[in-house]
């Protein structure tokens, strides 16, 4: 059972409050919760990226980061075995070590939902999802991070040179062993992922329970090209699979570099597009009207969403961190989540006139 879920029966189940932990009660209080898939188990409904924490980012900034993420009630953090082995003077990973750092310190093992991913190349490890790959890196993670299980594995990338059949057996045979706990899926075509998933439910092993993709409330053009060639970006075809298989949505580069409030931050070109220039000016008008920044009306129009998204945050100051810390406190008015949510969006919402 989870750290999340314990703190949810805690909460539920305590009659005398004094001996709970306030920790516990402040999660639930200050930071709603989202369903995982169809586990039966919730997570933070915002989490926290940690790409660059150890990297550009430097041990003092990162604890700090972590530290007031968890105050203000936040429980699940994102790394991956590569992260920032692109940045230079970090051939080797430094997300996993420092996040295992922060972790043994404060003592909160049971307290964190973490989630890395395998598959993506960095120095001698090839992208693959060969199953000697998958086992070698989870056991080289796990080490990194100095736990034992880890709570949430995606797969990084997809690897069309392997059968689908040998990797969802190699993740079965993590969760067996207790190396990992729930799996996921990353930057991987909507119909790979049903798929996998047919494979894993006709042999009773574990299904993909929840995707990673790149996904904002701007829409990029078709077939976009992104700097990291390994990027997917939301689909409509994802959306509805998602919708219709219960797999909890939770998007990398939400505010798309910080573009919808910063004034250095121009929109990337393959999202310069008619609809999102109406997009933009209704984020803009919306900020306003509620004082906050236009990357945390983003954020809430997510966490506003009928179906459980939990956007990665990313950040290198506090100040950014407050700002994405306070899109849980947006409340939008049924106007405004119409007007958002007419202009364009992703997925088909009118499924029974398709089996009328």
């Amino acid at each position: 059972m989870s750290s999340v879920r314990r703190v949810n029966l805690c909460y539920q189940n305590c009659s005398a409050p004094h001996s709970c932990t306030t920790t516990a009660f402040e999660q639930l209080e200050n930071m709603k919760m989202k369903q995982l898939g169809k586990t039966g188990e919730s997570i933070s409904e915002l989490c926290l990226g940690a790409m660059y924490f150890g990297s550009r980012l430097d041990r003092e900034t990162s604890f700090e980061l972590l530290d007031r993420y968890y105050d203000a009630g936040g429980r699940v953090i994102d790394t991956a075995n590569v992260y920032a082995t692109w940045v230079e003077g970090h051939e080797e990973p430094e997300s996993e070590s420092l996040l295992g750092e922060w972790i043994t310190e404060r003592g909160i093992r049971d307290e964190v939902t973490i989630a890395t991913k395998v598959g993506a190349e960095y120095g001698n490890v090839p992208r693959s999802l060969e199953p000697k790959v998958i086992q070698e890196e989870v056991d080289r993670s796990r080490e990194r991070l100095g736990i034992e299980t880890i709570d949430l594995l995606y797969v990084h990338v997809d690897d069309p040179e392997t059968p689908q059949v040998d990797v969802m057996r190699t993740l079965a045979e993590q969760v067996d062993v207790g190396n990992v706990r729930y799996i996921g899926a990353s930057n991987m075509p909507a119909w790979r992922i049903a798929r996998a998933n047919c494979i894993a439910e006709e042999r009773n092993w574990p299904r993909f329970e929840f995707v990673q993709p790149r996904f904002s409330y701007l829409i990029p053009e078709r077939n976009p090209s992104f700097d990291a060639a390994v990027q997917l970006p939301m689909t409509d075809e994802l959306v509805d699979y998602c919708v219709t298989a219960d797999l909890t949505v939770l998007p990398y580069s939400p505010t798309l570099g910080g573009c919808y409030g910063r004034d250095d931050r121009s929109i990337p070109d393959t999202y310069v597009r008619s609809e999102n220039r109406l997009k933009m000016a209704l984020v803009e008008e919306l900020a306003d009207r509620h004082d906050v920044s236009g990357n945390t009306i983003v954020l809430a129009w997510m966490l506003e969403r009928d179906h459980p998204t939990v956007p990665i945050v990313g950040c290198s100051t506090l100040k950014q961190l407050e700002m994405n810390l306070a899109a849980s406190d947006v409340i939008f008015t049924d106007e405004e989540c119409r007007r958002l949510n007419g202009i364009e969006n992703y997925g088909f919402d009118k499924w029974a006139q398709r089996s009328a």
